[in-house]
């Protein structure tokens, strides 16, 4: 035996309740409206790179959301 402990596994985050479709599907709404207030406004490709990051974020949990709800049945 070479007396060395395996090293151990770091924490895990504590797991969050899931977001309900509902919620996602207003965040989601209200991120499309805020863009096209940017798009309006003539923001900044700072802002506008900020809002589609934070859309495409939205859209991959609300596709994880449904995707969860599906399997259940």
């Amino acid at each position: 035996m070479s007396g060395a402990e395996p090293s151990p596994r770091p924490a895990q985050p504590p797991a969050q309740a899931p977001v309900s479709v509902t919620a996602l599907n207003e965040r989601l709404g209200g991120l499309l409206v805020e863009r096209e207030q940017l798009h309006h406004a003539d923001a900044t490709a700072f802002r506008l790179e900020r809002n589609r990051r934070e859309l495409a974020r939205v859209h991959r949990e609300l596709a994880r959301a449904l995707g969860l709800l599906h399997a259940r049945g």
